[in-house]
């Protein structure tokens, strides 16, 4: 009888190549999600913009048919489109200006904070950033 002895090699990942793996993984999470963090902001951040122009856009529509932008008529949505603004409104007949406030429960936006829009047209942040950056 010829008996061949061979050597089985077992199949699977030797801990050291999980560990490599693993931190690899590791390095790329730590470098991707930052990156994926601000992109999330700047997704949300657009939705201030978008509330603020259109409620400008009724307080307008109604100011040419009542001569007064605080008209009982004059009304406008009090949250942005995807909810992460809640707008408000200080006005007098001849003028207003719109706030966009971040919600803290859905977006934090230290960059930009605060948004605004006058009756002139005028955009404002109220945090670090620019308002290039923010509008």
């Amino acid at each position: 009888m010829n008996f061949k002895l061979t050597k089985k090699r077992s199949a699977g990942f030797s801990l050291i190549e999980l560990m490599i793996v693993v931190g690899i993984t590791g390095i790329l999470g730590a470098i991707a999600f930052p990156s994926y963090i601000h992109y999330v902001t700047e997704a949300k951040r657009s939705d201030g913009p978008i509330a603020l122009m259109n409620a400008a856009q009724n307080l307008e529509r109604c100011f040419s048919q009542t001569n007064a932008y605080n008209h009982a008529d004059c009304a406008f949505a009090v949250t942005s489109p995807e909810g992460h603004y809640a707008i408000t409104i200080a006005r007098t007949p001849t003028t207003f200006t719109l706030t966009a406030t971040p919600q803290a429960a859905t977006h934090t936006d230290l960059i930009c904070a605060n948004l605004t829009l006058t009756h002139t047209g005028v955009q404002g942040e109220s945090g670090t950033g620019t308002v290039a950056d923010c509008w």
